[in-house]
């Protein structure tokens, strides 16, 4: 995955990455929101994290492509969110219901961050078959918040309803909170005797 940094015609420095269908989770990829998406799209974000936007098909060469053309590239792309630059004033989702305006709703969130670390990854909202009891049938769907990295899935069932508008580092914390890592056992301190040892 290429990564590239550019800076807009307004001043504002910016962060532009490939993703790939291959990156993203089977089950995510049969989603109908991302029946848009499945062949990749260049993720856009603003180096302050206020801002994101997305663009599909991937342009050929962007990897090598002159700064002055992902400015062009990120004036076409769609705002996931945040304002998208000095060119367009967007307002984002939670700006635009902070002053009581309709919010247009026609398509699930999706939110690209990266965790601390360094790895990627998707959030959105989706539903899913959930499973009855011991074998039983399905009862039902059921909603979830769906964070994917590579070929990990990982589900939340309960979550902020403004997660959309969230920093990314919240998204991270709330990850990081969902599923904690499991602290490792220390080794045996005692001596292990091996079959060469002296009895």
């Amino acid at each position: 995955m290429a990564l590239r940094e550019f800076t807009d015609s307004g001043g504002r420095k910016w962060r532009v990455w490939d993703v790939s269908a291959d990156t993203i989770h089977p089950a995510t990829r049969g989603e109908d929101y991302m029946r848009n998406y499945l062949g990749g799209w260049l993720a856009f974000e603003s180096a302050d994290g206020l801002a994101k936007c997305r663009l599909t098909p991937i342009p050929n060469d962007w990897a090598s492509a002159p700064a002055e053309q992902l400015v062009e590239w990120l004036r076409a792309a769609e705002t996931v969110r945040g304002e998208r630059g000095s060119s367009d004033h967007r307002r984002s989702a939670a700006e635009t219901a902070a002053t009581g305006q309709a919010v247009a709703v026609g398509r699930t969130p999706v939110r690209t961050f990266r965790f601390p670390g360094g790895r990627f990854w998707t959030v959105s909202e989706c539903d899913i078959m959930s499973g009855g009891e011991h074998g039983s049938p399905p009862d039902g769907n059921r909603r979830v918040l769906r964070f994917i990295s590579g070929s990990r899935a990982l589900d939340v069932t309960s979550w902020p309803s403004d997660w959309a508008t969230r920093p990314d580092v919240a998204l991270a914390e709330l990850l990081a909170a969902s599923f904690p890592r499991q602290a490792r056992e220390s080794a045996d301190a005692t001596h292990q005797r091996r079959s060469s040892d002296a009895i």
